[in-house]
């Protein structure tokens, strides 16, 4: 059942948090692929809002390709879905092997002409399955980013709020990682990525049995102090991956510290630029993705801030809450295998 709700106390802008919010119904099936959702007027009516914010959310949502608009019929949530890296290498295979059930029957056939009376063979077969259960992997969750520093402060954030082992992983090794898993049913509980890299995560993994959680990352109500803070002259920079996040964050900035501010701000491909910008700003914002490379080129005092340094507490409640359920679930079903 989806719940609209926004922190209306929070510094971050409620459009975006409405984004992220139905980014994260999307994401994870609460709202369905071709879902129609609420229409602009009534949705802000019900979240006491002006229905321009609605607007600009949806158009956030429809430029990332999560919302397709239809006109005259409204606006509809759109999930691709494109086959899994992973299985090419089963699509590659040219050994043919029999069902692991065909396997079993015969096995069992040889134990039963061998004398071995009905309950040998069960004893057997338990004692195998808890030997196999002692020898699994303990539950596990991936948390995956394209940025090792994040990666792993937000891996070490997340295991001590799930309550579980989290590894950090790569992208551009979520692939190769997960090839390794014999049994994820079992062992992984989910793979969590944050709203930039949902698209990759989810091809990676489509076919797999294997949940897929976003996390939502923003900028903290301390890094959003210590900005409203800056005198009106400050040098600010802005370095980032792509360009609609340099767009997004233009108006963002503008709108929350003054459109006279002293912006500049480019892409980490625009190395000249960058370096240009890094040489001449006080201040330096940065996505995580950038944070590394500017880092390396940055003169020694400058400020250096991180614009996604904070996890949005919704989203983190709601991934404890499932893979609580997760849990209980692997628990249970090993449970019945011990018994």
């Amino acid at each position: 059942m989806v719940k609209w709700y926004l922190d209306k106390k929070s510094k971050i802008p409620l459009y975006l948090q409405l984004r992220d919010l139905i980014k994260y119904y999307i994401s994870t099936g609460i709202i369905k692929h071709n879902e129609r959702l609420p229409g602009v007027f009534g949705l802000a009516k019900e979240l006491k809002i002006n229905f321009e914010t609605v607007r600009k959310a949806y158009k956030e949502l429809e430029k990332e390709g999560l919302l397709a608009v239809n006109r005259g019929k409204g606006s509809f949530a759109v999930l691709p879905h494109q086959p899994s890296p992973l299985r090419a290498r089963e699509d590659h295979s040219h050994e043919v092997s029999p069902p692991p059930e065909i396997s079993l029957r015969n096995v069992l056939r040889r134990l039963w002409h061998q004398g071995k009376s009905e309950k040998e063979i069960k004893w057997l077969i338990n004692r195998i399955l808890k030997e196999l259960n002692r020898q699994s992997p303990k539950p596990f969750v991936i948390f995956s980013e394209c940025n090792v520093a994040q990666a792993n402060q937000i891996a070490q954030l997340l295991e001590n709020q799930l309550k579980v082992k989290v590894k950090p992983i790569l992208v551009s090794q979520l692939a190769e990682e997960i090839n390794k898993i014999t049994n994820p049913e079992m062992s992984l509980l989910a793979v969590i990525t944050t709203g930039f890299h949902l698209n990759e995560v989810r091809r990676i993994v489509a076919n797999l049995p294997v949940d897929i959680h976003v996390l939502i990352t923003q900028m903290s109500p301390e890094t959003w102090n210590k900005l409203t803070s800056l005198s009106k002259n400050t040098k600010i920079g802005f370095i980032c991956k792509d360009r609609d996040t340099v767009i997004l964050y233009e108006d963002l900035l503008r709108g929350e510290l003054g459109e006279d501010i002293n912006l500049s701000s480019c892409l980490m491909e625009e190395e000249a630029k960058m370096k240009e910008i890094v040489s001449s700003v006080d201040v330096l914002l940065v996505t995580p993705a950038a944070y590394e490379a500017a880092k390396r080129i940055a003169p020694e005092g400058i400020k250096i801030f991180n614009v996604f340094d904070r996890i949005d507490p919704i989203t983190l409640r709601i991934i404890q809450s499932a893979i609580a359920q997760k849990l209980k679930s692997v628990e249970a079903l090993t449970a019945r295998i011990e018994t």
